[in-house]
């Protein structure tokens, strides 16, 4: 018995040191697979950003009944996003109107939004948002699944590695949006 305490407390040092060395190999991969990680949701952050400001050079809203100086993009549920979609569009305008970015943290306050990009993992939380917003005339997005058939009016879906997207149209036109035609051209499914 005492031998095998013997052993087992010299094989401690050597397993730690071969723990350690293990350790030693795999952090950098470990800390390197999560840049990578990092890197690629901020270049898809980016392309998305890309595409919401393209959408706005294709959709038409309504007259609105006071006059904006401003076009207002929102983000509800992802800061990082919001402030990946500033960096991204930085000083761009819509139509001659400066771009205004704005994080919203309830529906009500998308009364002041032309483009609300929703982004929430739960599901019940996302469809109480395009809910509250149907009477709206608010371009939704998001890339989360199912956001067409909620009601929403723009879904990003990654297909064989290329950001694509999905068109519901009669949801843009029961908010008076309209959507030009080359638009819906360039999607992928248009509902």
């Amino acid at each position: 018995m005492a031998l095998l305490m013997q052993s087992s407390q010299n094989l401690w040092p050597i397993l730690g040191l071969k723990l350690r060395m293990l350790l030693v190999f795999l952090l950098p991969l470990i800390c390197s697979t999560t840049y990578v990680y990092a890197d690629n949701i901020e270049l898809e952050y980016r392309v998305k950003s890309a595409f919401l400001y393209n959408f706005t050079k294709f959709i038409e809203w309504p007259v609105p009944e006071v006059t904006r100086s401003d076009f207002v993009m929102c983000v509800a549920g992802n800061s990082q996003f919001h402030a990946n979609l500033m960096d991204t569009i930085g000083n761009k305008k819509n139509h001659n109107q400066q771009i205004i970015f704005n994080f919203i943290r309830n529906p009500s306050e998308a009364r002041n939004c032309q483009l609300v990009f929703l982004d929430f993992a739960n599901r019940e939380s996302l469809r109480g948002w395009i809910s509250s917003m149907a009477e709206l005339a608010v371009l939704t997005v998001s890339d989360k699944q199912e956001f067409i058939t909620m009601g929403g009016m723009i879904q990003f879906v990654i297909v064989d590695g290329k950001i694509r997207f999905d068109i519901n149209q009669s949801a843009a036109k029961s908010s008076n949006i309209k959507v030009s035609s080359k638009l819906l051209g360039l999607a992928r499914n248009v509902n």
